[in-house]
C-alpha cells in the first residue's frame, strides 16, 4: 500500500500520506460511541460499512520537512504501516524528516516512532508536541499498573531530550502554527498552514466518522474529556465554515481533505474531488 496526495498551500509543499485504512461494521462503530444506540449508529451509517483512514500530513516549509503523526508503523494491524512506502513514493527517506509533530499520544498516531524496541524510525528528527499532551500521558503511564503503559513511560522518558514543547499559536516552521483542539486528549492539537493567502487547517481527530458533522454531540469512547471534545468540535467546525478553510481530518476517507459547510444548524462535509 502506498498512497500520497500532493498539493501546495501557497509556496508550502504539502502531502497527505496514508498510513493505513480499514472498514468497520456498525457493531464495531457502535462500541466506539457508548452513549449512542446501535440503531442510531446504523441509521447514521445508512447501511454502509464505516471507512477509517490514517492520514498523516507532510509539510515542507522553506526546506524544513515536517511530518504530523506517524501512525502505527510496524506495531500496527495488517492494514497499517503504509507511511514508509508513501514517503518513498515522494523520494523521501525517514532520515529526511526534520520535525515529527505529534498531535496527541494515542497509539495510531505515535506507535510508528519506533522501528523496534531500541531504534527510532526517524533518526534525525526532533519531536514536537503540546506541553499539556506530554503531561497527561506521562502521568497516566507513570501511574499505570499496565506493563505496556509502563513500557511507554520508560520509552518516552528516554526520549525526553528529543522533545520540544509548544502551546497554541506557537510557530513550528515559517507559515506553520499550532492550533488548540483539546478535548479528545488534553493536549490534542493541529496545525494551521498559511502561505500567500492560502490556508490549510489540520484538525486531526476533531471527529472520527463523517456522521459527527451532523451529530457533534456524539462522544467518542477514547475522548479524555467528552464534553470538552464536543465544544472543541463545534467551535473548530464553525471556524472552518466561517473562514472557508481547506480542512484535513486524520480518520476520514483518504485523503481526508475538503471543506466544512453548514445548512441551518447542521455541519456537512464536502470532500475534495
Amino acid at each position: 500500500m502506498s498512497k500520497s496526495y500532493q498539493f501546495t498551500v501557497g509556496d508550502i509543499q504539502c502531502a497527505v500520506l496514508q498510513e493505513g485504512e480499514s472498514t468497520k461494521t456498525s457493531e464495531a462503530i457502535a462500541a466506539r460511541y457508548p452513549s449512542v444506540s446501535r440503531v442510531e449508529i446504523e441509521a447514521a451509517l445508512g447501511g454502509a460499512m464505516a471507512e477509517d483512514s490514517l492520514n498523516c500530513l507532510y509539510i515542507n516549509s522553506g526546506g524544513t520537512r515536517i511530518l504530523a503523526d506517524v501512525g502505527f508503523g510496524a506495531a500496527g494491524p495488517p492494514d497499517s504501516g503504509g507511511l514508509v512506502a508513501a514517503l518513498d513514493s515522494m523520494d523521501l527517506a525517514l532520515a529526511d524528516i526534520d520535525i515529527v509533530y505529534l498531535t496527541h499520544f494515542h497509539g495510531d498516531h505515535i506507535a510508528g516512532l519506533m522501528a523496534d524496541e531500541d531504534r527510532l524510525e526517524f533518526p534525525n528528527a526532533r519531536f514536537v508536541t503540546m506541553a499539556a499532551e506530554w503531561q497527561e500521558w506521562m502521568e497516566r503511564w507513570g501511574d499505570s499498573n499496565s506493563s505496556q503503559e509502563r513500557q511507554q513511560f520508560a520509552r518516552f522518558t528516554a526520549l525526553r531530550q528529543r522533545f520540544s514543547f509548544v502551546a497554541a499559536g506557537d510557530s513550528v516552521a515559517p507559515g506553520v502554527t499550532v492550533v488548540d483542539l483539546a478535548g479528545h486528549t488534553l493536549g490534542h492539537s493541529g496545525l494551521l498552514v498559511e502561505s500567500q493567502g492560502e490556508r490549510l487547517l489540520h484538525v486531526v481527530d476533531l471527529l472520527h466518522q463523517s456522521f459527527q458533522f451532523a451529530r457533534t454531540e456524539w462522544h467518542f469512547v477514547f475522548d479524555s474529556d467528552g464534553d470538552m471534545a464536543v465544544k472543541a468540535r463545534r467551535r473548530v467546525l464553525q471556524r472552518c465554515v466561517d473562514e472557508g478553510l481547506l480542512t484535513l481530518f486524520y480518520h476520514l476517507r483518504f485523503p481526508g481533505l475538503g471543506k466544512v459547510r453548514k445548512t441551518d444548524d447542521a455541519f456537512a462535509w464536502h470532500p475534495i474531488e
